[in-house]
């Protein structure tokens, strides 16, 4: 028999050598990397301000409202809460700012009174009902005991000052300012369409 060779096969040279490793030392370069992350993001950290607390946004607001900046709406309302909740004091300007009721219009009924205001008296004769709000630490109420030159039914409303010094001071006008009892202004009449 005779031994017939393929002239068409072709031989591939292998290399004896072990294959490199990608990363010679793994540990080392997991270690830079991490490295690389902690200082970019203590860079960041760095630019970023610092939050301030309660205490210090209020500190910030009261020396803008001393230098006469008006403030915004937005930041009026912030001045209020933080005045009531960490100095445990409210200012006339700040129950308008707070207790969510327009006194231009005023509601008609006590049934429409924003959610943050509770019942917590009612005569028996239903003549006037009182209603307390934990914001501004203050007290309406709403009388149906007044009549018109037609005797017709004449609601409105009294806000008491929470700042109350004196019977000079006992209400709040619509415009939030203090008012002597008795006084035309401190009766918040409800605009009512005939």
């Amino acid at each position: 028999m005779q031994q017939t060779t393929n002239k068409y096969i072709f031989k591939i040279p292998v290399s004896k050598k072990t294959p490199k490793k990608p990363y010679k030392n793994s540990k080392s370069a997991f270690l830079l990397g991490f490295l690389l992350i902690l200082g970019v993001g203590i860079f960041i950290f760095s630019l970023v301000e610092n939050p301030q607390t309660d205490e210090d946004r209020l500190l910030d607001l009261i020396n803008r409202i001393k230098s006469g900046e008006e403030l915004p709406s937005s930041k009026m309302r912030d001045y209020c809460h933080f005045m009531a909740v960490l100095r445990d004091s409210i200012s006339p300007q700040c129950v308008c700012v707070l207790d969510g009721i327009n006194w231009d219009n005023p509601p008609k009924s006590p049934d429409r009174l924003p959610e943050i205001w509770e019942e917590f008296f009612k005569s028996n004769n239903q003549r006037d009902r009182r209603f307390f709000n934990h914001k501004t630490y203050k007290n309406i109420r709403i009388d149906f005991d007044d009549k018109d030159k037609n005797g017709n039914d004449k609601p409105h409303w009294h806000r008491e000052n929470p700042n109350e010094k004196d019977k000079k001071h006992q209400y709040l006008d619509k415009n939030c300012n203090p008012i002597k009892r008795g006084l035309p202004d401190s009766h918040i009449y409800i605009r009512i369409k005939r």
